[in-house]
């Protein structure tokens, strides 16, 4: 009886970890945040008080693990990220990790779909993380939405100098964003329609 049961497990599992576990394709709504971002892009924003940050917009990374473990589960899972950094001498950026060499690293999009029918997606900039929070940001028109720190999952993660608010164009990227102090940043050479609120 035991040995029954040994070998009922172990064709369980060997089936679960030689099986295909198809991960759907991303949709449209969760894609159209990353079209501003098909290549590396260097963008400057200016302060009203005329303070500067220039920021580093990577392209899309595109990724991809599976799960092989009992505990665990079994599945496929597909990622896109895209990576940000501050130039040095820009007014902004990332807290120094411990150990003061390096700064954390952040991501400004990280979207995620297995094949267990579990996805998430993050809006992170400036330190304000919205996930599950993205039912709480204002879609101004087709393409412009307003991201409020308030509503957000998390404000001021791992960063020296945090912010009140941001917007993003589907076409552009982040626009505009007013700091701590209430000072709004704007993205330079652009023709893009932004948004003040407090």
């Amino acid at each position: 009886m035991i040995n029954r049961i040994l070998i009922f497990i172990s064709v369980i599992l060997t089936s679960c970890s030689t099986g295909t576990y198809k991960v759907d394709d991303f949709d449209n709504e969760d894609l159209k945040w990353f079209k501003p971002f098909k290549k590396e892009d260097t963008v400057i924003f200016m302060s009203e008080k005329n303070e500067f940050d220039t920021i580093i917009f990577q392209k899309v990374v595109a990724d991809s693990d599976s799960t092989r473990g009992f505990s665990q589960g079994y599945s496929n899972s597909n990622y896109l990220t895209v990576p940000y950094e501050f130039t040095k001498g820009s007014y902004h950026q990332f807290a120094m990790m411990s150990g003061g060499t390096k700064r954390y690293p952040q991501d400004i999009l990280n979207l995620m779909k297995s094949s267990s029918d579990y996805g998430s997606l993050e809006i992170i900039f400036l330190g304000t993380i919205f996930g599950d929070s993205l039912k709480n940001i204002d879609k101004i028109n087709d393409t412009l939405y307003y991201f409020d720190s308030d509503k957000a999952d998390y404000s001021g993660m791992n960063v020296e100098k945090g912010i009140n608010s941001f917007t993003f164009n589907t076409n552009l990227g982040v626009t505009e964003y007013i700091d701590e102090r209430n000072i709004k940043w704007k993205r330079k050479n652009t023709n893009a329609k932004t948004v003040y609120r407090k």
